[in-house]
């Protein structure tokens, strides 16, 4: 075996070898870039067109690229349409340290991102989408329910089962409960904002209505008797 051979195939340190990974760190950049700008050119034509109606040639158009780069960035119009819910989807992805925190603040925590960020006017001009295109019968219902309110169900009910076992609180049907609390805090305030006939509210208005209806919900949810109850109605 030529040992001198295989040594000179082997890159020292600093030479080709760092330079292909930074230009790979570099195209992967840049894809993630055009997929991100493609998200956004996307989100505009649908808001405009209506999904069934948008075309990925519009979609190209929009976002400044060829049709042939499109589809090396996607495969389909659902896989587009998916890809844009979970952009939508990332202020869910968040843990809240629950260790030595109370209750109150844990629940303020994850109700305060949710609602900000879905009583926003991007995502409720993309829920209206959603509902204009149900009538078209597409499976766009489905995916906006995989993308992001399941998120949210999901996470309460958890912290509510964990906050049961712990006895801290007594919840017959977490998922009921997830869903109750969730829509007391947006509930008509969602509506009116999807009909056209109310706007959202100030950061400090929703704070608020999150905190009477996080103590309304524990004077409900708590052991009876607990001192606890008291102080949450109070603070509320």
């Amino acid at each position: 075996m030529d040992t001198n051979a295989a040594v000179s195939r082997t890159p020292r340190p600093g030479s080709g070898g760092g330079s292909q990974a930074s230009s790979a760190r570099g195209i992967a950049d840049t894809l993630e870039q055009r997929r991100t700008a493609l998200i956004a050119a996307a989100e505009r034509v649908f808001a405009k067109r209506g999904y069934h109606e948008a075309t990925m040639d519009d979609v190209a158009a929009a976002a400044g690229i060829s049709k042939r780069t499109l589809y090396q960035l996607v495969q389909s119009k659902e896989e587009l349409f998916t890809a844009l819910l979970a952009q939508h989807r990332k202020p869910f992805d968040f843990s809240v340290e629950t260790a030595g925190r109370s209750v109150e603040d844990v629940l303020h925590e994850m109700l305060s991102v949710w609602a900000h960020h879905v009583l926003s006017p991007s995502v409720v001009a993309l829920l209206r989408l959603i509902m204009a295109e149900y009538i078209q019968g597409t499976t766009l219902s489905r995916l906006l329910d995989r993308e992001s309110a399941k998120p949210c169900r999901d996470a309460l009910q958890s912290y509510f089962k964990s906050c049961c076992a712990a006895g801290t609180l007594i919840i017959a049907d977490p998922d009921e409960a997830a869903q109750m609390l969730y829509g007391m805090v947006i509930g008509n305030i969602h509506i009116e904002m999807l009909l056209g006939i109310g706007k959202a509210p100030s950061r400090a208005a929703l704070d608020a209505r999150i905190a009477r209806a996080v103590a309304l919900f524990l004077a409900g949810a708590r052991p009876r008797g607990s001192a606890q109850v008291g102080e949450a109605m109070a603070k509320g």
